[in-house]
């Protein structure tokens, strides 16, 4: 790390200046926890008037796009999760928790975890990154909500979600919720591409460099821990130490320090 820090990353952030930001809070640019979660409430109140026809077709539109982000996931949980809110917000008649933990096998409690955690899921493909960076924590946490939440980042829905959002207050944070995806995205996708050339560099072919790069780029695509273990014949807290390896990297190319 020290070699990257010093020489490497230093050289990226001052080739970058303008675009990096300076700390995690300069990221949201003034959106405020409880703006989110004024969005969170309208998004869950239009969920709750589908069965009463409001906003029917776009709510379909957002859960379509859900769907496909959720067969893309690894193992069942998410379909879980999925299809609990069906249950609970899109069917003709209202199906309370217990009944869905029972279709589901599941506790009434994991039903509601599910729930909520799908609407939090659902609120990012409207809102963007703001949704998940209530608690930003320091610039590694950052990246390691970057690399976890990366398919759902680059799912955001279309602009047709702002009509869910009348309020002037809560469109004007969806709106600019979702431009400041879109460049904290091409900030990090950036250091993305340079931290993989500086891994996979013909010059150099350090072997765990190379690994970690592969292992970013799993995490990318939302591949478990377990599933990559497997695949390198290694232990698992050897792919969780490149994962916070890579984090580190990453965090000191994106924020200028």
């Amino acid at each position: 790390m020290a070699y990257f820090y010093d020489y490497f990353a230093r050289e990226y952030r001052e080739s970058r200046k303008v675009k990096l930001f300076p700390v995690p809070a300069a990221m949201l640019q003034g959106i405020m926890p409880e703006d989110v979660q004024r969005c969170k409430k309208v998004l869950k109140n239009a969920f709750a008037g589908y069965r009463e026809g409001r906003n029917a077709e776009v709510l379909k539109r957002l859960l379509g796009d859900y769907r496909e982000y959720v067969s893309g996931c690894h193992g069942g949980h998410a379909r879980d999760k999925y299809n609990a809110f069906v249950y609970r917000y899109m069917l003709e008649v209202h199906i309370g928790n217990k009944a869905i933990g029972t279709k589901l096998g599941v506790t009434k409690e994991t039903v509601l975890n599910y729930i909520n955690r799908c609407m939090d899921e659902i609120l990012l493909l409207c809102i963007g990154i703001p949704a998940v960076m209530e608690h930003l924590g320091d610039k590694e946490a950052v990246a390691c909500r970057l690399v976890d939440g990366s398919r759902l980042f680059s799912a955001m829905a279309g602009d047709y979600v702002l009509c869910l959002f009348p309020g002037k207050r809560e469109r004007e944070t969806v709106e600019r919720g979702r431009q400041l995806t879109m460049d904290i995205l091409e900030v990090f996708a950036d250091a993305v591409e340079v931290y993989s050339g500086y891994c996979n560099d013909e010059h150099t072919h350090i072997d765990t460099d190379i690994r970690k790069m592969k292992v970013l780029e799993k995490c990318l695509a939302g591949v478990p821990v377990a599933a990559i273990a497997e695949e390198y014949e290694c232990c698992e807290s050897t792919i969780y130490a490149d994962i916070r390896e890579n984090e580190r990297r990453l965090a000191a190319m994106m924020f200028n320090l």
